[in-house]
């Protein structure tokens, strides 16, 4: 990229400089970002590319490359500079705007304008219960890059509770707990925060709405990087309040199926399980305790559909 400056003369190392192999996880290069990326990085995009060293490099290689990190940014909604196509026959000029904006899509990369369409699976208790019910979800991707490419897009996990008995005692406890546990958001990353449609920001995995006592554990940096194969209890809500069944809780718990593939995924496969445990037992709970866990997909605007069909399974044990 050194010789990408005022006065120079552009050559086709240059370009491939700013756009740059794939797979890449080199910062400043746009397919790191756009195509398969690793880690964190890569929304699996058709990859833009690069030219034999040598060769001409025309106006419709440079439109690719600025039009793609366009479509980046509209994506991210991360602020860049505009910068306009060349058209056909016509020089290509050093602009110093083009780095620049590489850089900064990199830095948003995890960051989301908005979103798109939802698959949700609904788990409902059918029998009574007077101690624990363990409800399963797996949430399954095709390989390891398609849920890569779901969670640096923007995807989203969200787990709601509910509980609609409101008859006086266990049931009426159990109503109120279940609205204060919110929405349980799990992201992508294992550290600090990601903005999804501005300005909501998201650490990995954080507790929306919902209310009553403060939850512990509640571990905000447990993302879809983050996970392992070893069950994780990420978050626990008791129900508080003034009954001898104050210990109640509602908790989540998270693992993934373990690396798949070679450019840094964590699973395809992740599993919540969410349990309600009475505390102490006996009271009968009645019908009705409910969990249900939404894959929020990323927008297909911008990005075509590289995460491909999410699938989910659930089921419930009560004793």
């Amino acid at each position: 990229m050194a010789n990408y400056g005022v006065g120079n003369t552009i050559l086709a190392t240059d370009f491939n400089s700013l756009v740059g192999t794939n797979p890449n996880t080199t910062s400043g290069t746009l397919n790191t970002v756009w195509s398969t990326g690793g880690t964190t990085a890569g929304y699996g995009q058709t990859a833009v590319p690069t030219v034999s060293a040598g060769n001409l490099v025309y106006a419709a290689d440079w439109a690719n490359l600025i039009n793609k990190t366009a479509n980046a940014n509209l994506h991210q909604g991360t602020s860049i500079t505009g910068v306009t196509a060349p058209p056909a026959g016509n020089t290509i000029q050093y602009n110093a705007n083009i780095p620049t904006n590489l850089t900064s899509i990199y830095t948003g990369r995890l960051n989301a304008a908005s979103q798109g369409s939802t698959t949700a699976n609904t788990v409902t208790t059918a029998s009574t219960w007077s101690n624990i019910a363990t409800f399963t979800h797996t949430v399954s991707f095709a390989n390891g890059d398609a849920a890569r490419y779901f969670f640096n897009a923007g995807g989203q996990l969200k787990v709601t509770c509910s509980h609609p008995n409101t008859a006086a005692g266990i049931n009426l406890l159990l109503n109120g707990l279940a609205s204060n546990v919110g929405t349980l958001v799990t992201s992508a990353p294992s550290s600090g925060t990601i903005t999804i449609i501005s300005p909501t920001t998201y650490t990995g995995f954080q507790k929306v709405g919902g209310g009553g006592s403060a939850p512990s554990p509640y571990l905000t940096n447990t993302g879809y990087y983050a996970l392992t194969t070893s069950n994780a209890t990420v978050f626990s809500q008791v129900a508080g309040g003034g009954t001898a069944y104050l210990n109640t809780f509602i908790s989540l718990t998270t693992k993934s199926s373990g690396t798949q593939g070679s450019n840094g995924d964590v699973g395809n496969v992740i599993t919540l399980y969410t349990v309600w445990d009475e505390v102490p037992n006996n009271l009968t709970v009645g019908t009705g305790s409910t969990v249900t866990v939404t894959a929020q997909a990323p927008e297909t605007t911008y990005l075509a559909n590289t995460w491909g069909t999410i699938t989910i399974a659930g089921s419930v044990v009560v004793a």
